[in-house]
């Protein structure tokens, strides 16, 4: 019988309230064989807070898996509300508790972030009427060399994978001239819509910059000026109820190229991440963001932050939608492993590179832009 993993209660300021299981199986050998059994990784955190949480979340993902073929997971959960509404002491607090997320899961859930969550209703709303439009109104703003614009279904492809099988929107910046948007009498008000979005998401990217500053051991303010204006981006993803060929996912298995993504939670999930040998399904946190380090935050804290593989697919009878805003640097920053980063036990070990020519190379690897 399939029964989901879930964890027990967590410690004080990492605790989280019902999820439900949806999506990727693992069987129990493959957990076991996994690193998720460390007693002496668990026995070194178990005294420590807050890095308690994501040892036991590591331990007791393996302790239940062992009785059960499906296998999900609760992410660490951070309360941001204190730090945001600037209680003393709460700056350091928090980025503790993300250390130790970021060092041992690569993914969280935050919650206490202010943002009313019918913002985030309304965006899931206007993703599902985009969608919706003809495919004929959508390929008049295919993607193209810009990068922004429509993706069709099995648009996106890495390797010799069968292709994805989600469609998607991306939009940069407001006002960009990057941007593609369907034209306004086919869906009058998607672009103000997507554009308040945006900002919204964005100021919320941005204040939690010196929590992750803090984070990697260096000044708060030490980011800001690597996000003045941010590379940020927002896509819309469409994951419609289809059979998957073997090896075929809504989106394939891969870790974000950038700084940090941010995913509002939604009715029906799909989203399943690697932690070592073994696949977990998420749960969803009630009006949540799950939210993961990419490449470049692993590179720029010399791989002390772990940047996690995760795949997606719908498994559900209806349409899944996801709006995923990927938050990244300046396209001239380069990224450089932190100080604050580099020891005698870990020493320096990524190369600088610049982070827009490390993005253009991601996002081409991935995706089928038309050809102009």
């Amino acid at each position: 019988m399939r029964t989901p993993l879930r964890l027990s209660a967590l410690p004080a300021r990492v605790t989280g309230g019902t999820g439900h299981s949806l999506g990727l199986t693992i069987v129990a050998d493959e957990v076991i064989r996994s690193s998720f059994f460390n007693v002496h990784y668990f026995e070194s955190h178990a005294g420590c807070d807050p890095a308690w949480s994501t040892a036991r979340w590591k331990l007791t993902n393996l302790l239940s898996a062992m009785s059960t073929e499906q296998a999900s997971t609760r992410l660490p959960v951070i309360d941001v509300e204190a730090f945001l509404s600037g209680e003393k002491g709460a700056l350091e607090t928090t980025a503790k508790e993300l250390q130790g997320a970021l060092e041992d899961v690569g993914f969280l859930s935050i919650v206490g972030h202010g943002i009313e969550w019918r913002i985030v209703t309304d965006m899931y709303d206007w993703a599902a009427r985009y969608h919706n439009l003809s495919d004929v109104t959508k390929l008049n703003h295919e993607m193209t060399s810009t990068l922004m614009g429509y993706v069709g279904l099995g648009g996106a492809k890495r390797g010799d994978r069968p292709h994805a099988l989600n469609a998607a929107f991306f939009m940069g910046r407001p006002g960009s001239k990057r941007n593609q948007f369907p034209d306004e009498e086919a869906l009058p008000g998607f672009r103000d819509a997507a554009e308040t979005y945006y900002r919204v998401m964005e100021q919320l990217c941005l204040n939690l910059l010196p929590l992750y500053a803090t984070a990697a051991d260096m000044p708060a303010n030490y980011f800001d000026k690597f996000f003045d204006p941010a590379l940020a981006t927002l896509r819309m993803s469409h994951y419609p109820p289809v059979v998957a060929e073997p090896d075929q996912w809504g989106i394939d298995p891969h870790s974000d190229a950038g700084f940090m993504t941010l995913l509002p939670t939604n009715e029906v999930s799909g989203l399943a991440i690697k932690a070592d040998d073994g696949w977990f399904s998420v749960e969803q946190e009630t009006q949540s963001f799950v939210v993961n380090a990419g490449d470049t935050l692993r590179a720029w804290s010399n791989n002390r932050f772990r940047s996690t593989q995760h795949r997606a697919l719908n498994v559900s009878a209806g349409n899944r939608f996801a709006i995923p805003f990927f938050f990244d640097p300046r396209p001239d920053t380069t990224i450089d492993p932190l100080s604050g980063c580099i020891s005698d036990i870990r020493p320096l070990a990524v190369k600088p590179y610049r982070y827009g020519e490390y993005l253009q190379n991601f996002m081409r690897e991935g995706y089928i832009p038309a050809a102009n």
